[in-house]
């Protein structure tokens, strides 16, 4: 059986949506027509791509894998029909207020010239550090490295950063000029809820070798975190970065040790092979943005 790009969209949008209806609507076709469409992708596999719950739609594990090359698709699909109309092609850039720092603004415009297209940027919380790559909501994105994504995405670094542990102005570390495993012992901390284990594990505190830990307040997003801290329910271990981009009153920031440091990148759909991600990459590196190679 033929894979048809109704089909493919379909997919996308319920994977996107969590929700046949949700799908629907956004495609402006009945539901009925969604599920069918699903159906015969999944005849195509042999094998079920979506499981409905109480929670609603989720991915299987194959699910996962077809999305990122499905959102190529899709995405290809619609840069040809906005060849064709003569027009440039519209992306989306995703982003974590986290991840956000000096290099973005520049990513932007170079992502404008070579897309001749507008851009919209999208911003995502701790529940999707990958900012809709993995489901097809974003077509490039600055991401905080690591990510668990197997081979699905390929990244470029854009900078580095000091690690640095949000205080509250009162706590006697505040007056420390550098803190080490030693001076953060016996802390309650705020740590991020994200179902991705590798990009959490990478954000707790266990990492830069504190084992003595008073205990944990989860947290769901970068400003839920700094108020947290503000309000004394706990201390968070940062970037140097976010102080300069979340200024916040009662929150100080104490630098690790110089090399304890974390990563911004650009990263993508390996999948997506799209002729002006090619541009806008090339154009980057060029502009010296990105190193050269990898």
């Amino acid at each position: 059986m033929d894979v048809t790009l109704p089909a493919v969209r379909a997919f996308v949008a319920v994977a996107r949506t969590g929700s046949f209806r949700e799908a629907a609507i956004s495609l402006g076709v009945s539901q009925p027509t969604v599920s069918t469409a699903v159906k015969r992708l999944e005849a195509t596999a042999g094998r079920r791509l979506l499981v409905r719950d109480r929670d609603g739609v989720r991915l299987t594990e194959l699910g996962g894998r077809v999305l990122a090359h499905a959102a190529a698709v899709t995405a290809a699909a619609d840069e040809l029909t906005a060849l064709l109309a003569g027009g440039g092609t519209e992306l989306t850039v995703g982003f974590m207020g986290e991840a956000a720092g000096a290099s973005t603004s520049r990513l932007l415009d170079g992502v404008r010239r070579a897309s001749g297209g507008q851009v919209r940027l999208r911003r995502f919380d701790f529940d999707d550090p990958a900012c809709g790559l993995l489901t097809g909501a974003s077509d490039l994105a600055v991401v905080w490295p690591p990510l668990t994504t197997g081979d699905a995405l390929d990244t470029l670094i854009l900078g580095s950063d000091r690690r640095a542990v949000a205080v509250p102005v009162g706590d006697p570390l505040a007056r420390l000029p550098v803190a080490g495993p030693a001076d953060l012992a016996g802390r309650v901390w705020v740590v991020p809820r994200s179902p991705d284990p590798v990009w959490r594990a990478f954000r707790h505190p266990a990492f830069i070798g504190v084992t003595d830990i008073a205990g944990e307040v989860g947290s769901s997003a970068i400003e839920e975190t700094l108020e947290l801290v503000a309000s004394g329910q706990g201390v968070a271990l940062l970037s140097e970065g976010t102080d300069e981009h979340y200024a916040r009153a009662g929150v100080v920031f104490v630098l690790l040790a110089e090399d304890c440091r974390c990563t911004t990148a650009v990263a993508w759909r390996r999948a997506d092979t799209r002729p002006v991600l090619a541009r806008i990459l090339a154009g980057l590196r060029s502009e010296a943005l990105l190193p050269q190679g990898g």
